[in-house]
C-alpha cells in the first residue's frame, strides 16, 4: 500500500490525566492517507481540524497524544494512520485505522 502524509502544527494546553497543572505544548500531526488524493486538499483538510485546538485547552479525554491522534483519525474521512509528536520531548503516538 501506499500513502500520502501531510502535516501541520498547533499548540494547545492540558490538564494531564493523573492530576497536577495545566500545561501546555507544541504538537506535529501527520495524518496518513492511501495515495491518490492530492496532497494539497488533504492538508488544508487537515488544517480545518487542527484549528480549532490551536491556542486552546484541551478537553481532558483529549490530554493524551494517543487521543489527539485518535480524534483526528476518526474525524478525517479516508484516514489510515496519524502520529502525534512532541518533539522537544521526544513523545509520539500513533493511531492506525481498524
Amino acid at each position: 500500500m501506499r500513502l500520502t502524509g501531510v502535516g501541520g502544527v498547533f499548540s494547545a494546553a492540558h490538564q494531564p490525566p493523573e492530576g497536577g497543572d495545566v500545561h501546555g505544548h507544541s504538537y506535529e500531526v501527520i495524518a496518513w492517507f492511501e495515495a491518490g488524493e492530492d496532497a494539497r486538499v488533504l492538508q488544508a483538510r487537515l488544517a480545518a481540524m487542527l484549528e480549532p485546538l490551536d491556542h486552546r485547552v484541551l478537553p481532558i479525554d483529549m490530554a493524551s497524544g494517543e487521543a489527539i491522534a485518535e480524534h483526528v483519525g476518526r474525524g478525517l474521512d479516508g484516514c489510515r494512520q496519524v502520529d502525534v509528536r512532541r518533539p522537544l520531548e521526544r513523545i509520539y503516538a500513533r493511531w492506525v485505522a481498524d
